[in-house]
């Protein structure tokens, strides 16, 4: 999935950085993927000509606590894309992955909240969407199945036959209960 996310020519950010560290840009999937996250990626995608660059925001965690790694910073942008890449989660379930972005409408309604993101006008917002939207083709024409409406991607596959993971609706997937054999 990362490597159509690169091919897509986005520029790929984490959404927030590890504490007392800058945020990344990532230049390759290679990086994403060593970037230490173990268990889920939240990046931020920014689609080239659609509208301002991103926002970079410092969060203050704790400065009343005088703790060393007291800042973190956020990507933030009316018009980026959201992807959250979940992979094993705690006890054996296979969390989702999924992608989002805003409308035009609903930034003009949050706009007076966030003064710091700019004018939504600013954006193209048929570039987001058309953006947003081969990004969602690409990842479903790489699916080798489906849970519900959800695309489940080879490695995914992989996952849910070796662990033997079922879908529980409403939930993720969870390593199947074993028979109950005493009875």
């Amino acid at each position: 999935m990362l490597d159509a996310v690169f091919r897509l020519d986005f520029r790929v950010f984490e959404a927030y950085s590890d504490e007392g560290t800058e945020l990344r840009e990532f230049a390759g999937p290679g990086e994403v993927l060593m970037s230490g996250q173990r268990t889920a990626s939240q990046l931020m995608l920014f689609a080239e000509d659609s509208g301002p660059a991103p926002v970079i925001d410092r969060i203050e965690l704790r400065p009343h606590l005088g703790a060393p790694a007291s800042f973190r910073f956020s990507c933030r942008g009316w018009g980026l894309i959201q992807l959250q890449i979940e992979g094993l989660v705690k006890d054996g379930q296979l969390g989702r992955c999924h992608t989002n972005h805003n409308t035009q409408k609903r930034a003009e309604k949050w706009a007076d909240v966030y003064p710091e993101l700019g004018i939504p006008d600013d954006w193209d917002w048929a570039a987001v969407t058309r953006a947003s939207g081969r990004l969602n083709r690409a990842i479903r024409s790489m699916a080798v199945d489906k849970v519900g409406s959800h695309p489940v991607l080879p490695q995914a596959a992989d996952a849910i036959g070796r662990l033997r993971l079922v879908y529980e609706y409403g939930s993720t997937l969870r390593a199947e209960s074993l028979p109950d054999i005493a009875r």
